[in-house]
């Protein structure tokens, strides 16, 4: 009965988050037909004048994928269209993204990159693990979303370009699975092997 009720209020919560912004589009990470991750991005038009909020949603599709992989395929994503100074300067943001995985992701865990303010918030499975500069999670959509896109089916789903079915479809598929509360858990326990990792620098 606490596990239904955990898992019906955490479900709450990222809807009313979600539903405070505007959908945007979804797609499917994919690399050589092998799809990786669901994406779902949203944005919020109202709360800074003139500009968008962003809100990317990542949900793992494959399972057990190692935090070296984890790193490797949004690094080759990143470069592409990105000046080596413009990777330099997002060294340290992309340095702290990639060290929120410290173990094995698992299908259905849970990703989210949303600007708060001054800064982007990372969060795995309902907690967040780090902050990084208000230009990154910007950076990254217009990377994805670019002329000559890294993921050109990303590119189109992102951008709204799917058809209602497809899109029905991946939204479906998006909410179908949810990481266990073992699984939640677990990950939150990767914001402390990170903070000592930090530490030790």
């Amino acid at each position: 009965m606490f596990r239904r009720l955990l898992a019906l209020m955490l479900g709450t919560t990222m809807a009313l988050a979600a539903n405070a912004a505007e959908f945007e589009g979804i797609g499917v990470f994919e690399t050589l037909n092998k799809p990786w991750f669901i994406t779902a991005l949203y944005a919020d038009y109202d709360a800074t004048p003139g500009e968008r909020q962003l809100r990317m949603e990542i949900k793992v599709l494959e399972d057990k994928i190692t935090a070296r992989k984890f790193r490797q395929l949004w690094l080759e994503v990143m470069a592409v269209g990105q000046s080596q100074a413009a990777m330099k300067s997002l060294q340290r943001d992309f340095d702290a993204f990639a060290s929120v995985i410290q173990g094995p992701l698992r299908t259905g865990d849970h990703l989210v990159l949303e600007q708060r303010g001054d800064h982007v918030a990372v969060s795995l499975n309902y907690s967040d693990h780090a902050q990084l500069s208000a230009e990154f999670l910007p950076t990254l959509v217009k990377t994805l979303t670019a002329r000559i896109a890294p993921i050109p089916e990303l590119k189109r789903g992102l951008t709204g370009k799917l058809s209602a079915q497809e899109k029905r479809e991946l939204l479906n598929q998006f909410d179908s699975t949810e990481p266990s509360l073992r699984r939640i858990a677990q990950t939150s326990r990767w914001l402390r092997q990170s903070d000592v990792q930090i530490s030790t620098l």
